[in-house]
């Protein structure tokens, strides 16, 4: 997905409708094996969502994980376990999961709005403005992830929409931001400022 899918300002979102959507999309068919999305599988369920609020929503079946050193996005589910035979408490879960989500993407969108580059931004300004996001990016997921096993995924994907959002094109900035994450950023370990600063560079200098 592109920032342009995700993006929550031009993806409208009622929360106090979720419950009863993800209850619909649980029980709803699955188009494959005729049974339900809940007894099916993640990306039956996450087809579904998608479907109903547009590609979106489908990230929210995969920024999951039960277990706490994860580094998921999501982690704090209700109890049962998503292979639950029972349907209502697995709407419950991908309620959950579905608002954590959107939580997560409205949060860094409006990070992105705080660093966005103006309208008639030059190069060296937009290159400028990058620098400045990162520490602050970083710093939410690596608060979201606790900096476990998995986190690089997260910052990776976060930069990336970063970038996107700044005008850079999605192959570019996916290049970019895996490349930054992999030679700078370590699983279990949370970056130290000079760590971030040399990613934040990296970034500034690409294309100067």
């Amino acid at each position: 997905m592109t920032w342009r899918d995700v993006d929550p300002t031009t993806h409208p979102f009622d929360p106090g409708q979720a419950p009863d959507v993800v209850r619909y999309v649980v029980s709803s068919p699955d188009p494959e094996s005729g049974r339900p999305r809940g007894l099916r599988s993640d990306n039956a369920v996450a087809r579904g969502l998608a479907e109903h609020y547009g590609s979106w929503a489908f990230g929210c079946c995969y920024a999951v994980d039960e277990y706490p050193g994860s580094g998921a996005l999501i982690q704090d589910l209700p109890t049962s376990g998503l292979s639950s035979g029972d349907l209502e408490q697995q709407a419950q879960r991908y309620t959950s999961a579905l608002l954590q989500w959107r939580a997560w993407i409205e949060e860094i969108s409006a990070v992105f709005a705080q660093f966005a580059p103006g309208p008639d931004a030059g190069g060296e300004e937009r290159r400028r403005m990058r620098e400045r996001a990162v520490a602050p990016l970083v710093t939410l997921v690596v608060e979201r992830t606790g900096a476990g096993e998995t986190w690089r995924g997260a910052c990776a994907q976060t930069l990336i929409w970063y970038l996107e959002s700044t005008g850079m094109s999605p192959v570019e900035a996916e290049e970019l931001a895996d490349e930054v994450v992999d030679s700078e950023f370590e699983s279990w370990v949370a970056p130290d400022a000079e760590v971030v600063g040399r990613a934040a560079k990296a970034i500034r200098e690409h294309g100067a």
